[in-house]
């Protein structure tokens, strides 16, 4: 078969997902012919039914284009760029797209973001079959059942992409991978392919929004909601109002913010945006340690490792008043004893709010977070201490605050070397150095039983340790009377402001 066959098949891949219809067939056949160079003097235009999944539809006319010198090197990042021009042919114009979301959103929020999430994995957008290599688990700990996985979709930067990003001139367009000007930006080795990026208009506390998918999503319709303007994270009193406006707008999806300081913020700083999704995590079916009840609404210490206050009411108003209540207090709230400071040279209290909405009640999550660093912890105090980085070293986020621990690439490899030496009891490789005192800590454990389930629990227990770190109030007897302490002066001030 050449590359017409191959040209067909993804036209029926795209007539078989309604991407088009099979009236298009003649003018998607002209685009893509024109894209790929290909000599049209001979070629037969007969339509046909195709066979292959579409991503060896793609594999083979990405390997045709790069053997024709459409682009090059052949690394995972040219071929996504060059892939997503090709998909762009069957990707809708971003006001269709809008227009026809808008229209389903009347007659059900869900429906509408079932066909922008299917819109975005059928156009490729969400690169589905490489998510499928993911590596996921759930284990039971002291918390109740965390989640787990191994991110194994988003391509790591080839050498050769590295060089030629050195000979390209800086641009700062677009700004960053969020800014609305991705959409059909074809890309270069800085920055991904958005040839079939599409995004959804929102009006959230009369400020404009947009709704997207993430192309490597983590976990159920993981999306992300981004300001139309440029500018850096910052939770603010406008934060609260633009994540319950989201969830009235979509009940069916939680709305929350990373803090908008390093260390205890996300991957992504430069542009105020949040993450949502219709997924359910651990965090939700946390116990509760105590509840205060102030009447319109009640506040909760959840049995978390991360120090959590889960604010529940049927008043939008009275949430998000609260919720600014706690912020300021929080944000200017130290305790020596406690190893808490809210400023020394800089800033350093923060929060984590996640909001829901359940039927007629919202909940409001406020994860207490604190970026302070020291001699001995020079990357966060309240971050993963240096005993447990061997399996996360990257910020405590959003995600992971929530109970999904998302664990870089490298350790598919590292723990099937581990697995091994414990099982044939061989030493460990001096390259997975890093891993030593685990390691010799695991030979000690193990006994004869199922070692996948024994490495996961393992993992598992370093993860917990890694979001204990990260509490500003520990899970100790003297950190729950610093606690109580704080809630009371917490208690006083919400009522008497």
């Amino acid at each position: 078969m050449g590359i017409n066959s191959y040209i067909i098949e993804l036209i029926d891949y795209a007539i078989s997902k309604k991407l088009v219809q099979i009236e298009d067939f003649e003018y998607c056949h002209n685009r893509l012919t024109e894209i790929l160079k290909v000599d049209t003097t001979d070629i037969n235009m007969t339509y046909i039914k195709g066979q292959k999944q579409l991503s060896i539809i793609l594999d083979l006319i990405l390997d045709y284009s790069f053997d024709i010198g459409l682009f090059s090197p052949n690394s995972i990042i040219q071929r996504d760029l060059y892939e997503s021009k090709i998909m762009n042919v069957f990707s809708s114009l971003p006001s269709d797209v809008n227009h026809k979301f808008h229209t389903l959103y009347k007659e059900s929020p869900t429906k509408a973001t079932e066909y922008f999430y299917k819109l975005s994995e059928d156009n490729n957008y969400i690169k589905k079959n490489r998510i499928s290599n993911n590596i996921n688990w759930k284990s039971i700990t002291n918390y109740g059942e965390m989640s787990f996985t191994i991110n194994l979709s988003k391509p790591e930067k080839d050498p050769r992409d590295i060089i030629m990003q050195s000979k390209q001139i800086s641009t700062d367009y677009p700004k960053c991978v969020l800014c609305k000007e991705n959409v059909g930006f074809y890309g270069n080795t800085s920055k991904p392919g958005r040839s079939n990026h599409r995004i959804i208009k929102l009006n959230l506390n009369d400020e404009i929004f947009y709704l997207q998918y993430s192309p490597y999503v983590y976990y159920n319709e993981h999306s992300i909601v981004l300001l139309d303007e440029h500018i850096p994270m910052k939770v603010s009193s406008n934060t609260f109002k633009r994540l319950f406006d989201f969830v009235d707008m979509f009940p069916h999806y939680f709305l929350g913010s990373n803090a908008g300081l390093p260390i205890v913020g996300g991957s992504i700083l430069n542009h105020e945006h949040y993450q949502g999704g219709k997924h359910h995590f651990p965090i939700e079916d946390a116990k509760i340690k105590k509840t205060y009840d102030l009447g319109k609404i009640k506040l909760q210490n959840l049995i978390w490792p991360i120090s959590v206050i889960r604010l529940e009411s049927k008043s939008k108003e009275k949430i998000i008043e609260t919720g600014n209540k706690i912020f300021e207090f929080w944000e200017n709230y130290s305790n020596s004893d406690a190893g808490i400071y809210s400023q020394t040279s800089e800033k350093h209290n923060a929060i984590t709010p996640i909001a829901r909405k359940i039927n007629d009640v919202y909940y409001l999550d406020i994860a207490l977070r604190n970026n302070l660093t020291s001699e001995k912890h020079p990357l966060g105090v309240f971050h993963t201490h240096n005993e447990n980085q061997h399996i996360k070293k990257e910020n405590i986020g959003l995600i992971e605050v929530m109970g999904l621990a998302v664990l870089p690439a490298r350790l598919k490899t590292e723990l099937e070397t581990i697995k091994n030496c414990i099982i044939n009891d061989n030493e460990l490789p001096e390259n997975l150095g890093v891993h030593s005192q685990w390691f010799k800590a695991l030979k000690q454990k193990y006994v004869d039983q199922d070692i996948n389930k024994f490495i996961e629990k393992e993992v598992a227990d370093v993860f917990v340790a890694s979001l204990q770190n990260a509490a500003v109030f520990k899970e100790t007897e003297e950190g729950f009377k610093h606690l109580s302490i704080f809630m009371d002066q917490l208690i006083n001030f919400i009522e008497n402001n």
